[in-house]
């Protein structure tokens, strides 16, 4: 009997377990680390400006279509439930701006409605968004 003799066996496959945890991990890594982009309820191209300003996380948008259709955070509403729904919010959270994101082919009247009942629920500042001529 020999103690020195390794029995070998041939036919052995190579574990895989340890290769489907990591690419389970990773996977799982991916879509945690992330960032999905939230898209807009209708599309909207914002007008051209000479100067532009980047905004800051605005608590609130609103959206202005080229034909006068009207969206709070994705939520199509009617331009004269504007104030009610923004004195709404108003009273459970503070909010200091709005960014508007008015398409550049809209009218110019619907804008001023909104703007007028921004200020009327209590908003003090409105930013719009423009797109920078340089860029285009």
């Amino acid at each position: 009997m020999n103690i020195f003799y390794k029995k070998t066996n041939k036919n052995r496959l190579p574990n895989l377990v340890p290769l489907i945890n990591i690419v389970f991990l990773l996977l799982i890594f991916f879509m945690l680390s992330g960032t999905l982009a939230k898209t807009d309820l209708f599309e909207v191209s914002p007008p051209e400006s000479n100067t532009s300003s980047s905004a800051e996380a605005p608590e609130l948008v609103i959206l202005i279509s080229d034909d006068s259709k009207i969206a709070l955070d994705n939520k199509s509403i009617n331009i004269n439930d504007l104030e009610t729904i923004l004195a709404k919010i108003l009273e459970t959270t503070n909010i200091e701006e709005i960014l508007i994101k008015a398409d550049g082919n809209a009218k110019s009247g619907i804008l001023s409605k909104v703007i007028k009942h921004i200020r009327n629920a209590g908003i003090k500042r409105a930013a719009i968004v423009t797109q920078n001529k340089d860029k285009i």
